[in-house]
């Protein structure tokens, strides 16, 4: 685990190497080669680069779920930037005065409850929208599909991880709360009303909020990492569109960063004031790594440069936006494939940082892409569990250790040998599957079902299995230790007639 832990700086170790940079402006090809190499094993990938009012390099990479090549228009799961089109939709019914940021959620939403029912009442539009409302952590991907609304329903059950307004807790229930908000509001379906606010007055003609219309505008299965192998998988999550499930293009999202970028103008049309905008991006509770989140948006400095992003997480699919507001600059970043094995995400987020960085003339770090990490990963997990078969099949074939009286002899061939690997495997399943698992709002059984929670299991059973086999055997060698012999003194009438 200590050599898991270490995978992503052993990875990014490497010296800055790549800078697409002249007078004449970035070098595109460089930036493509970039990616190309980053992204390296990825089935499919998208780039798009705006700036200002212009999209001024669009591509796509590899294939899509079907096979087909993945062009600007090939349709991906956003995930989580999917919170910024909630967020939009929540900021323009705030502007025509439909909704106010500070209202109660249940002055909208009558039923909306959480476990506390003073809390019940004081969640508002705003505490949602910033990731203050003190709900917990929620990861939908181990439940059945349902709808937003049953979702958002058994939240009556759910215990605040915070008091409302005190404490920032990226939760997905924030934006699926705000989602039937927009529906309560505006008497529209949530994707009808993207649809006629968003997605036609920004042309982005393929993008969609429902999974039949993503399915029409040829959405292909996204594909989940298994020990560097990419398996695809096609579960589109309805119940939780607001906060994850929109589907857009690379060239669609272009469109959508150039209203961003512009005060929420594309081609002449407003879609919401520039206040709007600026309160989107403007991050609240800063933590300590220099990063906000403001409403779908994160505020942060990257290599010096002031942004703001979001990135997107849907197991098969990962995803990147990040703008530069001061020099105009937006880049998308789109793959169809992802991992919980830990630096597979992050190839995704720092190449799509690495493009930011070469736009402004600044040296991108070598990211690893999904075959080094996974050679790498791989590579540990063989050894770990090579090394524990070896020792299980070396401590079997030796006699067992001969027993010596004493406490010392126990602790040294007993409670030792077990005591200390049960530590051992007891510590990577609680950062694992305690510790993540709390992070993401997953549950033990959804993180054992990837490429590293079995790894983890499958080290930690054998590392059981070896304390026990030592402590069983040694135990079992105590039960047999020979006796000494009793001594027996004849009496001489016995010995006479004996003799």
């Amino acid at each position: 685990m200590i050599g898991i832990a270490a995978l992503p700086a052993f990875l990014s170790a490497s010296p800055l190497l790549v800078t697409a940079a002249a007078a004449t402006g970035p070098d595109y090809a460089a930036i493509d080669s970039y990616v190309s190499s980053s992204l390296a094993g990825t089935p499919g990938f998208a780039l798009s680069i705006v700036q200002g009012d212009q999209i001024v390099h669009a591509r796509g990479f590899g294939v899509d779920g079907s096979g087909a090549p993945v062009n600007p228009d090939t349709p991906f799961v956003l995930g989580s930037e999917s919170k910024s089109f909630t967020a939009l939709g929540i900021m323009q019914l705030n502007e025509s005065g439909a909704i106010g940021l500070d209202t109660p959620v249940q002055t909208y939403l009558p039923w909306f409850r959480v476990a506390d029912p003073n809390y019940s009442r004081q969640i508002t539009i705003r505490q949602l929208l910033n990731q203050t409302s003190g709900l917990p952590a929620s990861y939908p991907y181990e439940t059945a599909v349902t709808s937003v609304e049953s979702r958002v329903r058994d939240l009556a059950s759910v215990q605040l991880a915070a008091a409302p307004g005190q404490q920032f807790v990226y939760s997905n229930s924030n934006y699926d709360t705000l989602g039937l908000v927009i529906e309560a509001v505006s008497g529209q379906s949530y994707a009808d009303y993207l649809q006629q606010h968003v997605f036609t007055p920004l042309t982005m003609t393929h993008s969609s909020a429902s999974e039949s219309a993503a399915k029409a505008n040829g959405l292909a299965a996204g594909h989940e990492w298994w020990f560097g192998a990419p398996i695809a998988s096609g579960v589109y999550r309805s119940d939780f569109v607001p906060a994850g499930g929109i589907a857009s293009s690379a060239s669609d999202m272009s469109h959508y960063l150039i209203a961003q970028l512009n005060g929420g103008s594309y081609a002449g049309v407003q879609i919401v004031s520039p206040d709007q905008i600026a309160a989107m991006h403007r991050g609240v509770k800063p933590d300590n790594n220099g990063k906000a989140y403001g409403m779908g948006w994160y505020q942060a400095t990257l290599n010096g440069i002031p942004v703001v992003y979001h990135e997107g997480e849907v197991v098969t699919f990962h995803t990147d936006m990040i703008l530069v507001p001061s020099a105009g600059w937006g880049v998308e970043l789109i793959a169809n494939a992802s991992s919980f094995t830990v630096s597979v995400p992050n190839s995704i987020d720092l190449t799509a940082q690495g493009v930011i960085s070469m736009l402004m003339g600044r040296s991108a770090p070598f990211t690893p892409s999904p075959v080094d990490t996974y050679i790498v990963f791989d590579l540990l997990i063989v050894v770990l569990v090579a090394f524990q078969i070896w020792s299980l099949v070396r401590v079997v074939s030796k006699p067992a250790p001969a027993a010596q009286p004493g406490m010392g002899w126990v602790l040294r061939h007993i409670v030792g040998p077990m005591g200390w690997r049960l530590v051992v495997a007891l510590a990577p399943c609680v950062v694992v599957f305690v510790v993540l698992g709390g992070m993401l709002g997953a549950s033990p059984l959804l993180i054992s079902e990837t490429d590293l929670g079995a790894s983890v299991l499958v080290i930690s059973a054998l590392l059981l299995l070896n304390g026990v086999t030592r402590a069983g055997r040694a135990f079992a060698s105590m039960g047999s230790r020979k006796k000494p012999e009793a001594t027996t003194i004849a009496s001489p009438t016995l010995q006479e007639a004996t003799s």
